[in-house]
């Protein structure tokens, strides 16, 4: 059964945005280990953090950047165009690992401490420094902390692929598929190999596929105006009851209980790697909880000019920025005892930095929009031009 979109596409969900700059500064957060304010992003909260959230908002977002013109317009050209923003995302991907490489490199140079060299993965460059390079072009060396852009390129590779089964099978076959290789790669645990260093990625782009086509199967329904999953109550209160179940579970650090459960590894446990079961219907639960809130509640009801829906709206710039400075803020942590004074400085200035540069990507977008044309003035009736009148040419 072939997929098409027939009803209106609703205007631009600034709850997508929104989300989307809320998981940005948590991953921010979250990458300079050690601070206190850490302690308050959402992976504390529950089995999920803020990097499903985000998967999951991009295959959103997909929908309506090549999902539309994939199913209504040229396949070809839908395609290209998120091959294209592959290309991009690896390219940034190789940019923000030099730039972190050189700053660490300098401040060992400047320093004399050779401990930085040793952070991030960064030593692989001095004992094998061809394999290492090689690592680094086909993204099998990832550096701590520089593992989301790889997994994400891949994805968007996977794009048009999932369009062409959405266009053949509809949305349920691009499910059925998708969480079959979830499955498939989470019971067998195969994964993408590292090099030069053993092992997988971590974050496993065959496993986090499943997140991000349902969250490409929410967004094209919601181009055809209806919702992946409607509201249904009691769904909504187990959804619900999924999340404080979750919450309650993390903050007595029940972890390890799960091992008791007579079930395969990937139903129980808690594995980001693979995008287990647990941590996949909690970011679910929370997405559907979210999504179906009432309607007078303010979640429902945020604008263009949330100062979270700008950061949002200007992803890739934000997070790539937000990389180099946490860990920047990592290295300014490790020779010094903790602080909550330096640690509230660093988070502080971090945060601050994220919203002007949002700010001014904003502005720049908008001074560089070409101008409406001015409209055509009537003129006066029996108004005539002067040559006209006077019965000569204008000069």
């Amino acid at each position: 059964m072939a997929a098409s979109i027939r009803q209106p596409t609703p205007g631009r969900d600034h709850r997508v945005d929104f989300y989307r700059g809320l998981a940005l500064l948590m991953i921010f957060v979250n990458h300079v280990p050690g601070v206190l304010w850490e302690r308050f992003t959402s992976r504390n909260f529950g089995f999920s953090d803020s990097a499903e959230v985000f998967v999951f908002l991009a295959g959103f977002s997909c929908a309506f950047a090549y999902g539309r013109s994939f199913l209504q317009a040229s396949p070809l050209i839908a395609s290209i165009r998120a091959l294209r923003r592959s290309g991009v995302l690896y390219l940034v991907h190789i940019a923000l690992t030099m730039i972190v490489v050189s700053l660490y490199a300098f401040t060992a140079l400047a320093s004399g401490d050779g401990r930085y060299l040793m952070q991030l993965g960064i030593g692989y460059f001095m004992s094998r420094p061809v394999d290492t390079l090689a690592g680094i072009a086909t993204l099998g060396h990832q550096l701590a902390y520089l593992n989301i852009l790889p997994m994400y390129s891949v994805l968007l590779l996977m794009v048009p692929a999932m369009l062409a089964i959405v266009r053949r099978f509809g949305l349920p076959g691009l499910l059925l598929v998708s969480g079959a290789l979830w499955a498939l790669c989470g019971m067998w645990r195969f994964n993408l190999p590292n090099h030069p260093n053993p092992g997988g990625w971590q974050f496993n782009p065959f496993a986090w596929q499943f997140i991000f086509a349902i969250g490409l199967a929410a967004g094209l329904a919601k181009a055809g105006g209806r919702a992946l999953v409607a509201y249904s109550r009691p769904l909504y209160v187990a959804a619900s009851a999924y999340l404080a179940l979750s919450l309650v579970f993390v903050a007595f650090s029940l972890w390890g209980w799960e091992r008791a459960l007579p079930l395969p590894d990937l139903l129980r446990d808690f594995d980001k790697t693979y995008a287990t079961l647990p941590r996949l219907l909690h970011v679910l639960a929370l997405v559907y909880v979210f999504a179906h809130a009432p309607a007078h509640s303010p979640l429902q009801r945020v604008g263009r000019f949330n100062p979270f829906t700008l950061l949002g709206r200007h992803s890739l710039p934000v997070f790539a920025t937000g990389t180099v400075l946490s860990l920047a803020f990592q290295m300014a942590r490790l020779n010094r005892e903790p602080s909550l004074a330096l640690d509230t400085a660093l988070i502080a200035l971090g945060i601050a930095l994220h919203f002007a540069l949002a700010l001014f990507l904003d502005w720049w977008r908008a001074v560089n929009q070409p101008a409406p044309a001015a409209a055509a003035v009537p003129a006066p009736a029996g108004w005539k031009p002067a040559h006209a009148r006077t019965g000569r040419a204008q000069a």
